[in-house]
């Protein structure tokens, strides 16, 4: 199957529409034949005839060298990446393949601030990693981003560590100095992985800079969580002598299906062709309009994050303006706006270039709200003790316990609390007072411990 004459703009796409207008007989998977049965959905019914498998034109993802490959060269040029594999399992399976590809070259141990997602703690427990964590002081709740001395310093005290990963922008919108942590990783011969899973967007919004332009080795995005891609379109940017695509394609396919979604990876190629054409103009826009609503909100006394630099992240500081989390969500919800997330005295409202105006003006409409005495932050304090690995943890026998008596037990699973993601807690680690009384707080009050 042909998609026309030279590079197409959007190869997956046109690919997709010239099959699903020819007269072929897909005696292939999958077994809807691109037809719904009737009484199905109508979203159904319009999205069955562009859902194929690999056939013959339609390239392997994880052999990717037609039409896949085409738009995957089209994004990393546009991220200014040595290369770009697409994922159509999210940033979990891109976050397995770093670490994967990252451990054979460079060994077991990675230095890693306690602000990382569960992911990659699972991505320990397969690939064999030993995390080395490092646990900046939490102020008012939060975990805040590792500086470049805090890198040097934790590599200079784990010389066998050469692998740094770095989540930026964190969950609130917080961007690291990516640019300063990779100077002083690469000075140490030592690669640096990024989480960028809320970062997608950021080589079109004013004023920030994407990871791998910034000197990360290997970085993740997670283009559907803040650009207009189908749930689970993940990208995985490589760039430096270090890695190859053929090798992170390899590893992907270690662990994603080989039965990936044509959906999934049509919208990342459809939004690669939309940043082309309007993404910086759509974010500069975004921009302005967020920072007007910030401005606005704050003239109410509104509290919000202060050192926030991300324009799809609006974080609200519930208990600084004297509410729960739990009110200022469900004040929220009344004015018929659903927040990202709703925990730890924040309310997370996550905007794109696709919000319109009229959802701004119900959130700058529903914070007007008359400012009490601030609630203060539960000291937090995370020191964790590892026994175990997470691999060993992770699959050694286990049994549940309540939290209540799991002081001095060794976590089997990582339990995790606010912010979203990150472990309180993670597999192979020693369980004391703290870690029990945080928890709870959080509203876990069972967890899988070694026998």
């Amino acid at each position: 199957m042909s998609c026309g004459v030279g590079k197409p703009l959007s190869p997956i796409c046109d690919f997709l529409k010239e099959y699903n207008g020819s007269y072929i007989s897909r005696l292939h998977m999958p077994g809807h034949k691109g037809r719904a049965p009737a009484g199905y959905p109508d979203f159904l019914q319009a999205a069955f005839p562009y859902d194929i498998t690999e056939v013959a034109g339609a390239d392997v993802l994880f052999e990717a060298e037609g039409i896949i490959g085409e738009s995957e060269a089209l994004t990393a040029a546009l991220y200014g990446a040595g290369f770009t594999c697409y994922s159509a399992g999210g940033s979990t399976l891109s976050i397995l393949a770093m670490a994967a590809a990252a451990v054979e070259q460079f060994g077991r141990k990675i230095v890693v601030p306690r602000n990382a997602h569960r992911a990659f703690v699972n991505a320990c427990a397969l690939v064999d990693a030993e995390p080395v964590w490092l646990c900046p002081p939490c102020k008012e709740g939060l975990c805040p981003q590792p500086t470049p001395e805090m890198a040097a310093a934790a590599l200079d005290a784990h010389p066998d560590a050469r692998i740094f990963y770095l989540t930026s922008p964190d969950y609130y919108g917080v961007i690291a100095d990516v640019a300063g942590i990779a100077r002083e990783v690469h000075k140490r011969g030592g690669v640096l992985l990024c989480d960028a899973a809320h970062g997608s967007h950021l080589p079109f919004a004013p004023g920030v800079s994407h990871p791998i332009a910034l000197g990360a080795d290997l970085c993740c995005d997670s283009p559907h969580k803040t650009l207009p891609v189908l749930t689970g379109g993940s990208l995985l940017h490589g760039s430096g002598p270090y890695f190859s695509k053929g090798q992170l394609k390899a590893k992907m396919a270690l662990f994603g299906s080989t039965s990936p979604s044509y959906l999934i990876m049509a919208s990342l190629d459809a939004c690669q062709r939309w940043l082309a054409h309007e993404g910086r103009a759509a974010f500069a826009a975004l921009d302005a309009r967020v920072k007007a609503l910030e401005a606005a909100l704050s003239q109410r006394g509104a509290a919000l994050l202060p050192n926030k630099t991300d324009c799809t992240k609006i974080t609200i500081d519930c208990q600084r303006m004297g509410y729960t989390h739990e009110e200022i969500g469900a004040v929220l919800r009344q004015a018929g706006c659903e927040p990202e997330f709703c925990g730890g005295g924040r309310v997370v409202l996550m905007v794109s270039p696709q919000t319109d105006e009229e959802t701004l003006q119900r959130v700058q409409a529903a914070l007007r709200l008359p400012v009490k005495r601030p609630i203060p932050y539960l000291d937090i304090t995370l020191s964790p003790e590892a026994i175990m690995t997470p691999r060993e943890a992770s699959f050694a026998p286990s049994e549940a316990v309540s939290v209540e008596n799991a002081a001095g037990r060794i976590a089997a699973e990582s339990r995790v609390a606010c912010p979203p993601g990150i472990p309180v807690v993670a597999a192979g680690e020693k369980i004391g007072e703290n870690e029990k009384k945080l928890l709870k707080n959080s509203g876990i009050f069972s967890i899988f411990v070694i026998k």
